[in-house]
């Protein structure tokens, strides 16, 4: 989801680096809440967090659920509502990282627990806004998924009904076959099941 490329545009913001390695230890991306401490102004968070989106678009994403891996265990340890954001930006990202609803409840604690400034707010807004949407698609994908899988069923139960409709036709017809075929040689009096009537010699 290239999200934050209408941010990086409406906030005049630059810097993008180099695409993060899993390589790069702990100035990667395991370590990359550390990076927003307290002294660090809400400029240098939105650069972090539009950095961060654009070296993780970067790499493959079979790198990038790996790396999300990474993001969740350094969060585990750690505890840093930073690195949930970070998290959360990875999820909205690629799927298989996480649910919506967990970047959301990320967002949400880093919210409650620091001081953020106008600018960082409104971020947080608007990726929470993406993933609720993001999240309102996915239930209609499943509840589509559903439908269909209704509706597959059905049709295989159809298929097989008509399949034994036709075998009971091709039997109707068969037997209809046999019964006209006997009444033919009634009539022409060479129906082997008819015996011919006894002659008896005349008085």
């Amino acid at each position: 989801m290239k999200w934050l490329t209408p941010i990086c545009l409406l906030l005049l913001l630059s810097g993008c680096q180099q695409p993060l390695t899993r390589a790069d230890g702990d100035d990667g991306i395991a370590t990359a809440g550390a990076v927003a401490t307290g002294e660090e102004s809400s400029g240098d968070l939105l650069l972090n967090l539009i950095d961060f989106s654009s070296r993780f678009e970067a790499h493959t994403p079979e790198d990038q659920l790996a790396l999300c891996s990474e993001l969740r265990a350094s969060l585990g340890r750690d505890g840093d509502p930073l690195t949930g954001w970070y998290l959360a930006t990875a999820i909205s990202q690629v799927n298989g990282c996480g649910e919506p609803q967990e970047a959301i409840d990320l967002i949400n604690q880093l919210l409650e627990q620091r001081f953020v400034s106008r600018q960082t707010a409104w971020l947080a807004y608007y990726q929470v806004r993406l993933l609720q949407r993001q999240q309102s698609q996915e239930q209609k994908l499943n509840k589509a998924q559903v439908q269909q899988r209704k509706l597959q069923d059905r049709l295989t139960r159809l298929a097989e009904t008509r399949r034994l409709l036709e075998n009971q036709l091709r039997d109707l017809k068969r037997i209809e076959t046999s019964i006209n075929q006997r009444l033919d040689e009634k009539e022409q009096g060479t129906d082997p099941g008819v015996a011919e009537p006894s002659r008896t010699p005349g008085r």
